[in-house]
Formats: structure tokens, sequence, C-alpha cells
């Protein structure tokens, strides 16, 4: 307290004196004579006026930096608060904290059939490369992430009788690619829902989660909704499959669908289901190209900040850890809740590039994690080759990530596969359950494709598991 006051005192005197010597001074250099009226005005009143007015100020800053603070009830017990206010506090919390086994991953894109192979094109630095397939508006060629030797005339076949639904795969070649595509993924998916399905003691039900992209809606989906039951899940029942069509437009939506689906399976504790997230899109399109050409997004000599079109496939198996056997629990993952949120402006916007965005995700899904930094050996992106995303990944993770190489630890799934919107962070996903279980360690999954739209995710091995919650939170 002393010291505070001897301050304040100090100061004020410094202060008063040095506006008295000023003010001395200018009359002796004037050789000026005041009246006893100019000698209280300047000399009392002005001083006084000038230290007390910097005490109101800095009184009023001081108030304004205060927060404000909620008015609590005066002498309320515990037992007069809100019961259902209170009990569903601790459910959102509790529901912050669960979790769900992701049993298989499997991707198709342009540098392989699997996640392994996509990993090591991007070890390798493997990057699209121009094809003479298309050219832009000045006539060079267009980089593209194609499939190579995809048929994707077979899949005319499979939907043989149905004229409208031919007609439109017919008319638009980046839907008849993708839904090759989409067959490709899911015959790799069935091996390993089929031998879980065997091997479960239960009776389980299947639940297939279809995402489509938004320019898909034209598509008759009752007709695609048939096609995938009569391919692949004919002998189940119908009380024990479940088909459901979500048509998402970007990357956040379809993080948010797959975050229903692990609240979902824990609020229920008595089901017994296993969930198939199934994806595909393409861009490899002559009006699709023309038209990113057009909006100046295409990637070229003169836009390299722009995108390079891409096309591929994904398929995530999803169970609790109750109705898998034991061997099928060593080799799943453990998939915790998304945090998403949305930059105040996009990241081309100009301006110095932030990651507070990706920073606040991190922080928060460590905070209900209790997850240690120290122990996330790797962090996967579905962010391509433009510097930017890669800047803002960066700056997010900042000095508690220290330990991670940019190069060896952060793995950026579109510098290979191109742009994959809606499905680059599910891509991702698949990519750092791969990487889960390789490296035994907890895997952080980013999406920063999208221009402001933003996607957290935590994947850790099968050993990360507490026996204690096994069954609470998977």
């Amino acid at each position: 307290m002393w010291p505070s006051l001897f301050k304040i005192v100090g100061g004020s005197l410094v202060a008063v004196a040095v506006l008295w010597a000023l003010v001395l001074g200018w009359w002796q250099s004037n050789d000026y004579e005041p009246t006893r009226l100019e000698l209280a005005m300047y000399l009392g009143a002005l001083p006084l006026a000038i230290v007390g007015g910097y005490f109101l100020l800095k009184g009023f800053i001081e108030h304004l930096k205060t927060p404000v603070e909620a008015e609590k009830p005066k002498d309320q017990a515990l037992a007069d608060l809100d019961p259902l206010a209170l009990a569903a506090a601790k459910t959102s919390a509790a529901e912050r904290e669960f979790s769900i086994r992701l049993v298989s991953a499997h991707v198709v894109t342009a540098t392989g059939m699997d996640t392994e192979s996509l990993l090591a094109a991007i070890k390798d630095g493997t990057r699209p490369a121009p094809s003479q397939l298309f050219t832009d508006a000045d006539g060079f060629p267009v980089f593209l992430a194609r499939v190579e030797d995809l048929d994707d005339s077979a899949i005319l076949e499979e939907f043989d009788g149905d004229k409208r639904i031919t007609e439109q795969l017919e008319a638009r070649e980046y839907l008849k690619r993708a839904m090759a595509l989409l067959s490709k993924v899911t015959d790799q998916a069935t091996e390993t829902l089929s031998r879980n399905l065997n091997e479960a003691k239960a009776r389980l039900m299947l639940n297939i989660v279809l995402l489509i992209p938004s320019t898909w809606s034209s598509l008759d989906l009752p007709a695609l909704k048939a096609w995938l039951k009569k391919r692949y899940w004919s002998d189940l029942q119908d009380d024990r499959l479940s088909i459901e069509i979500v048509t998402v437009s970007h990357e956040s939506v379809a993080l948010r669908r797959l975050d229903e689906i692990i609240l979902d399976a824990n609020r229920d504790a008595d089901s017994h289901a296993m969930t198939l997230v199934l994806g595909a899109m393409s861009s490899i399109d002559a009006n699709a190209i023309d038209a990113l050409d057009a909006s100046g997004r295409l990637f070229s000599a003169k836009r390299q900040e722009q995108c390079i079109p891409g096309e591929g496939a994904v398929a995530l198996l999803l169970a609790n850890s109750v109705i898998l056997a034991a061997d099928a629990q060593e080799q799943a993952s453990i998939l915790g809740r998304v945090a998403l949120a949305a930059r105040d402006k996009p990241l081309d916007g100009g301006g110095r590039i932030r990651g507070k965005t990706i920073e606040q995700l991190i922080s928060g899904l460590l905070d209900v994690t209790g997850i240690e930094c120290a122990t996330i050996k790797s962090v996967v992106a579905d962010a391509d080759h433009r510097a930017a995303c890669l800047t803002e990944i960066l700056d997010g993770l900042g000095q508690p990530f220290e330990h991670l190489d940019p190069i060896e630890d952060c793995v950026t799934v579109g510098s290979a596969c191109g742009a994959m919107s809606p499905f680059g962070g599910l891509v991702a996903l698949a990519c750092g359950h791969a990487k889960a279980l390789a490296e035994d360690a907890h895997v952080l999954v980013i999406s920063n494709q999208h221009p402001t739209e933003r996607g957290v995710l935590l994947v850790s091995p099968p050993s990360a598991q507490k026996p204690k919650n096994d069954s609470a939170h998977t």
C-alpha cells in the first residue's frame, strides 16, 4: 500500500513542479507580472485540474477493462436451482468426452487404392501433373489429380434398366466417375465389414451413411439407395439395415455429420450397430474445370495459389468397442468428438495469416481429452499445395508443438491428391487412422481447405483406451 501511495504523491508533486517551472519561466522570459487571479489560476487551479483529470481518466479506463460479472442469486440454496439446467450442463460436459472406434478406413485417390499409397506419395513429394485431356483458357494443360485406369463405363451397366439415372450419369462426367470411385471404395469396406458382422455375437444393426456433394442434388436418390442395397447388402433383412443419404456442401458439414454419429452411438448405450460412412467426389469434368477457370479459382502458372481439381472416395467403418472382437479392437483406433469453428475472414482475404482459430480448437480438444501436446507425434491435414494453408496450421500449432517437424510430421493430403471437397477432411482422417496405428501415438487431424470453416479431431491408438472408460465412452 505505502509504495503505491508514495508513487502517486511523488508523481503528482513532480507534475505540479514541472508545470510551475514552465509557467514561471514563461512569465520571466516575457517580463510579465501576474495578478493574484492569474497566480491562483495558473499555479493552483491548473495543476489540480491536470492531475485530477489524469486520475479520473485512468479510473474510467480501468472500469472499462473490468469484466462484467453475472449477477449471482443471493442466499439461494443449490436445491433451489433449476435441476434441468444442472443436468443439461453435466450431460454436455460428459458428451464432450465421447468417442468411438474407427474399425477401418479406406480411400481411393489418384495416388493409389489405400491410405498407405497416399501417405507414401506425400512422403515422396508426389504432386498432381498437367493433363493433356483438358486445357485452360490460355491453351495450357490443366493440372489434375486423376485416378487412372478407372472403368467408369461399367457403372452404367449396374443401373441398366433405370433410364433416368443412366441419363444423368452419361450427361455429367464427374458424376459417373464419382459413382465408379464409390463402387471401388465400398468393395474394399464390405470385406472388413462382413468379417466383423460374422464375428459379432449379437444381432447387429448396419447403418450406411452416404455423404454426397451438393452438386448431386438432382440425382435420383431412391434409385441410388436401392442400388447400394441390391449390390452390397441384399442378404440383410430390412430391420438390420438402414441407408441414409446426406447432402454436404463443404468439409465441415461432413465432419459435423460424423460428430453426430459419435453422439448417437454413445447416447444409445444399448445400441449394437455398426456405421459405414461413405463419400465420393470428382472434379474431373470439362464443365467443372471451365467453371473453375472462369472464376479464377483454377491452378495455373498465373494463379499458383488456386486449387488443383482432384477426385476420390473414402469409407469409414465405425462401431462401439463392446460389439468388437478382441482382435478387431486391437486394430481399431479411437476417434474423439469433432471441434468445429469458422475464421473471421477467408484465408485469402489479405493481411497476415494467423492460425488463432485452429489454435483455439486444438486447445479446447486437448483440455477435454487430457492429452499432452508432447504425446502427439503427427498432424494430418486436408490442406493442399497452397502455402497459406500450411502457414495457418503451423501458426495454430505454435510453441506447444515445437517437437514436430513441419516436413516429416505435418502431412497435407491435398498436396498429393488435389482438392477433394467436401470429403478432404474425411480422407485426412483415414490417413490419421493409419498413422495412429503405425506409430502407436496420438494424431491430430485438421481440416482447413475451406476458405473459412475449420475442424480438428484427435485419433488415438488402441493402447490409449482406458479400460474403466471403455464401455462408458465408446
